[in-house]
């Protein structure tokens, strides 16, 4: 069903048209209420008057800071932390850490690059003190035969 006033679909579930407030006819006839005779006259509200009190005058114009404000740091590719799946890789083959560190120190992310180098060049140190270390007990022993 379309309202009279304005033309808009009404459900029969609201008293009223939402859109200007002219009475649902068929909501009025299932609960037996009927519009005033003489037309749809709106509700009037009567509000109250504004206080009447002193307020502050409003800030001058750079007194305030803004209520909020995101103070993210500019986007700065040397202070680019590290992928910690990189880290890993290069833990585990030096050759890629290496590889890694040397393209992220020429594309100017130095913090991840060094951070790519460093844990390489340490997993390559211990690998080289693991390996003497087993070549001096196995020369140990085989000078105790």
């Amino acid at each position: 069903m379309k309202c009279e006033t304005c033309g808009s679909e009404l459900s029969g579930m609201m008293p009223t048209c939402q859109f200007c407030g002219t009475p649902d006819p068929a909501y009025m006839r299932r609960y037996g209420l009927y519009p005033p005779q003489g037309g749809y006259q709106p509700p009037r509200m009567n509000y109250p008057p504004p206080p009447q009190g002193s307020y502050p005058p409003p800030p001058q114009q750079g007194s305030y800071p803004p209520p909020y404000m995101y103070r993210r740091q500019p986007f700065d590719p040397a202070n680019e932390p590290p992928d910690v799946g990189i880290v890993i890789l290069s833990v585990l083959i030096p050759l890629a850490g290496f590889i890694y560190g040397a393209a992220s120190l020429s594309g100017g992310e130095k913090r991840a690059g060094k951070a790519y180098l460093l844990a390489a060049g340490l997993s390559l140190g211990v690998s080289l003190l693991l390996v003497l270390i087993a070549g001096l007990i196995g020369v140990m022993s085989a000078s105790n035969r």
